[in-house]
């Protein structure tokens, strides 16, 4: 006796088409050239200004009286 309960699902499985993998750096690459020429330069100033603030000088450490 066949039941036509919904206890036997079919299951699908996303076929997705072959694609060339990229590597991080090609993916951060083809995310570059999306960018607006206003982001790009946005970006370029922040990366100078924690350049600058990384190889900046330390401040010696304070030594307290105690």
């Amino acid at each position: 006796m066949a039941s036509d309960s919904p206890t036997t699902h079919s299951v699908r499985k996303h076929v997705y088409p072959p694609s060339s993998t990229l590597s991080p750096a090609q993916a951060i690459a083809e995310a570059w050239k999306r960018e607006s020429k206003e982001n790009q330069e946005r970006w370029k100033k922040i990366d100078a200004d924690v350049k600058t603030r990384f190889n900046a000088p330390r401040r010696p450490e304070r030594k307290t009286k105690m």
